[in-house]
């Protein structure tokens, strides 16, 4: 499987930053649009057996960044990681990896799902 990273509320700069890391790395970058934040993450992947979605996301943009690594194994995820600090790039709080069980999920629901975990290790610290 190619590995890929699924980027929303990304800027134009930072998308040329981070698209220049992953091409020297063999990943594709695929930034997702808004209006698409109702499809499953699997569908916006490109993975076979997920189907378009008649809903068009009219809501708010993300208040911040998120990706989801799609096809990352743990020593790519270690490698890609190690390189993305390397590079000085800034990190994005609200990542995942792709999963049997996220994949189900609309951008909207691992947002809020990351968001809720993030603000919990927070208030936990």
């Amino acid at each position: 499987m190619t590995r890929k990273l699924l980027l929303f509320c990304v800027d134009q700069d930072r998308l040329r930053e981070i698209r220049r890391l992953a091409q020297r790395m063999d990943i594709e970058v695929v930034r997702i649009e808004r209006p698409s934040y109702w499809q499953k993450l699997g569908y916006l992947a490109k993975m076979t057996n997920f189907t378009e979605e008649s809903r068009v996301y009219m809501g708010a943009e993300f208040p911040e960044e998120m990706m989801l690594m799609v096809g990352f194994g743990s020593r790519d995820l270690d490698w890609f990681l190690a390189a993305w600090k390397e590079t000085g790039l800034s990190p994005v709080r609200l990542k995942a990896m792709a999963t049997q069980t996220n994949l189900q999920w609309s951008p909207v629901a691992l947002f809020q799902e990351l968001f809720e975990e993030d603000r919990q290790m927070r208030s936990d610290s």
